[in-house]
């Protein structure tokens, strides 16, 4: 069960994500008749909501790659426990 854990979180960690772009097309639109600065000072803010963006996708895609990696290695333990048991009791035999 905890590996099929794994696995859907490891899946959904690495699923494609739509990452923040520059809307050029708007912002040309939208500052067509603006000053030099105002253009200046839109482009950088509209940069820095897009670094913000993709900041917090990457935190949560690491948290998943984290959880899904934690989850492997509980499975990774859980198979090893079961099968200690019965190669132990092979060697007594």
């Amino acid at each position: 069960m905890v590996a099929v854990i794994a696995a859907l979180l490891a899946a959904w960690a690495f699923l494609p994500r739509r990452y923040p772009v520059l809307e050029v097309g708007r912002l040309r639109q939208a500052l067509l008749t603006a000053s030099e600065a105002e253009t200046q000072l839109e482009l950088l803010d509209t940069q820095v909501a897009m670094v913000d963006e993709a900041a917090m996708l990457v935190r949560q895609k690491g948290w998943r790659v984290r959880a899904a990696v934690g989850c492997l290695a509980i499975a990774a333990a859980l198979v090893v426990a079961g099968i200690l048991p019965s190669v132990g009791s092979h060697l007594h035999a």
